[in-house]
């Protein structure tokens, strides 16, 4: 695919947060073992990072998921792993389903402030005989 100035532009801007944001940080990180989620992202909501390919009436950049391939692209100039996970966790597991099918309600309640980067977002998998080790479900 053939970026445009506008994926570029946003690559540049994810690129230089995560050299001034992440990347000085990420060996004190590990060393303690924590990742300041809510700090990170509330800049990269700030940023508008958060809600690249989201409805704009809830903050987000109303994109194409083009630019979500460009911003998973640049993430992997993070210098760890756990880091660009915990990101794609937030735009693209944790609200892509709150995003296309839940009520306006609950938009407003938790997607908004998701792409704000005022809530972090989680999931949760807990299957019979697999545990959270999702690659071993099993059906019957």
């Amino acid at each position: 695919m053939q970026f445009t100035h506008e994926h570029r532009e946003i690559q540049k801007t994810l690129k230089r947060f995560i050299d001034e944001e992440i990347n000085p940080h990420v060996d004190e990180w590990e060393a303690a073992e924590i990742f300041p989620a809510h700090e990170v992202f509330k800049k990269m909501g700030n940023l508008g990072l958060l809600g690249l390919c989201k409805p704009e009436e809830y903050g987000g950049q109303g994109l194409d998921y083009s630019y979500s391939l460009a911003m998973a692209e640049t993430l992997g100039h993070i210098h760890c792993g756990g880091v660009p996970m915990a990101i794609g966790v937030q735009t693209d597991m944790c609200t892509p389903a709150l995003a296309r099918y839940g009520s306006d309600e609950l938009k407003r309640n938790f997607l908004a402030p998701a792409i704000a980067g005022d809530m972090v977002g989680c999931i949760g998998v807990s299957e019979p005989a697999a545990g959270s080790d999702v690659s071993g479900i099993k059906s019957v």
